[in-house]
């Protein structure tokens, strides 16, 4: 897995305060549960290492807008402050304005990609798990055609690409899974059947 080194973009803060929408309490659910179906692997803070941190991000559409796990926050054990709330992004400057105390995920431009081009989807789960990775073709899981470093556009553009209409699960090549839902248990239970299949398999 590609090391994590920080975001790349710029955070705009348009107020600090920690967010309460009702559905970050599904969200922090759902961390926890993902966390122990071992789709979102850990490792020390890159800031500080007595934190631990994960990889993955979960997000929910809230109106026009939408919500996104912080930068290097541990999703098995989320709480309100590791949610940021995104207000604009603006792709040409790289930019992203916020409400939150954190600084958010480093794919919410791929998030807020996904959200443009599929009104339809207002939940985002983001992991990785080796196994459905190495399964995925077998499985007829559509992928992404090649690699990209995480948090850049190129990877956010592929993922547009190669995302249909009815798509509920897309892997990044060598990368990881992306499952979408109109509801938390929808994008959760996406990510349950296909490590049930995989173990059918």
């Amino acid at each position: 897995m590609e090391q994590y080194q920080g975001i790349k973009f710029s955070v705009r803060f348009s107020e600090k305060k920690i967010i309460d929408f009702p559905i970050q309490q599904e969200l922090i659910k759902w961390g926890k549960k993902l966390s122990e179906l071992g789709c979102i692997p850990t490792y020390p803070h890159p800031v500080n290492p007595l934190i631990t941190s994960s990889a993955g991000n979960l997000s929910a559409r809230i109106g026009g807008r939408f919500i996104i796990t912080a930068a290097g926050s541990n999703l098995g054990a989320l709480a309100e402050k590791d949610f940021v709330e995104i207000i604009n992004v603006d792709i040409p400057s790289r930019q992203i304005d916020v409400t939150g105390t954190e600084e958010p995920s480093s794919e919410t431009m791929l998030h807020n990609s996904i959200y443009q081009k599929r009104s339809d989807i207002q939940i985002i789960f983001h992991g990785h798990n080796r196994h459905l990775l190495a399964h995925c073709s077998q499985l007829g899981l559509k992928s992404t055609k090649k690699w990209y470093p995480y948090g850049t556009l190129e990877l956010m553009e592929s993922v547009c690409d190669a995302l249909g209409e009815n798509d509920s699960i897309l892997i990044m090549k060598d990368h990881g899974f992306l499952s979408f839902g109109k509801t938390c248990q929808q994008a959760g239970e996406n990510i349950i059947q296909v490590l049930s299949d995989i173990e059918k398999a």
